[in-house]
């Protein structure tokens, strides 16, 4: 049985971070993942805008990274702004931050999260996240 498809697309700064998904991602066997990565948010929405016609599976996103949307969050603004577009209506936004107030960020935005600090502690929980929100 063939796997199906799923796109992905990451909103990520940190050097780190980013080889941090592309490894926990290329290890994922659940279903044969495409994922892009882009270092800003600004990036990220020119993908989302891009893909209006076959719109990513999941977008996970990090708060902090660019500083022009102060005082929201880069990530925050995002997440804001992917929610104008109908074609994304129903695709899961997941935040994952290290930053302290990331549930309360997730909860007024309507989207889920993951702490840096818990993925660190347990990758795992990213492939929960995953199976979770791709299904």
């Amino acid at each position: 049985m063939e796997k199906s498809k799923k796109r992905i697309l990451i909103a990520e700064d940190s050097n780190e971070w980013q080889r941090f998904h592309s490894s926990l991602l290329k290890n994922y066997d659940k279903y044969d993942v495409d994922f892009v990565i882009c270092d800003c948010a600004k990036d990220a929405l020119t993908l989302v805008q891009e893909s209006l016609k076959a719109p990513y599976d999941i977008i996970l996103t990090d708060l902090q990274m660019e500083t022009d949307f102060l005082p929201d969050f880069a990530g925050e603004w995002l997440v804001k702004q992917i929610k104008t577009f109908k074609d994304y209506a129903k695709t899961p936004v997941v935040i994952i931050s290290a930053t302290y107030n990331i549930a309360f960020v997730a909860h007024t935005l309507g989207v889920k999260y993951l702490s840096k600090r818990t993925l660190v502690n347990n990758p795992d929980t990213y492939y929960f996240m995953l199976d979770e929100n791709l299904a």
